[in-house]
């Protein structure tokens, strides 16, 4: 019983996130609109969310969220503050610095990188990131004092 109802949960929520979603013009394939993508996630998330519901009605029960590691409970806090972080940060510092900063700390933190590997790799990573969104394809991005 309780599948059954977890599992319609998810798909009223699969179905509002749709329903949301088809509020934005699609577009066409060639050029996509700004509800093109999350259109297709509200899809694939009603088709993943009724075959849970399919399973669940025929009794075969949903698989458990299985339980994390040990430790793991911090990687993800430290995941979702970098993000967090990032965000806030970005306008003030900038691009660059912000994408060095998280890519260091997930290096640190999730990784288990040593020092020198994380700010050799974080450097690489936010001097790519930004030529290739920044420069070559004319995302603007924020530079920050720098």
């Amino acid at each position: 019983m309780r599948d059954r109802v977890w599992t319609l949960g998810v798909l009223a929520a699969s179905g509002a996130y749709l329903a949301a979603a088809l509020t934005f013009p699609l577009g066409t394939v060639a050029r996509p609109g700004p509800g093109f993508f999350p259109v297709g996630v509200g899809v694939f998330l009603c088709l993943v969310a009724a075959t849970l519901v399919v399973a669940a009605l025929r009794g075969r029960g949903v698989a458990a969220v299985p339980s994390l590691e040990a430790g793991a409970g911090g990687r993800v806090v430290a995941t979702v503050a970098g993000l967090v972080g990032f965000c806030l940060l970005m306008p003030w510092i900038g691009y660059p610095v912000c994408a060095f900063l998280f890519v260091a700390l997930l290096l640190r933190r999730l990784g288990g990188a040593g020092r020198f590997g994380a700010v050799i790799t974080a450097a690489l990573s936010a001097i790519v990131s930004y030529y290739v969104f920044g420069v070559v394809l004319g995302v603007p991005l924020p530079s920050g004092p720098f």
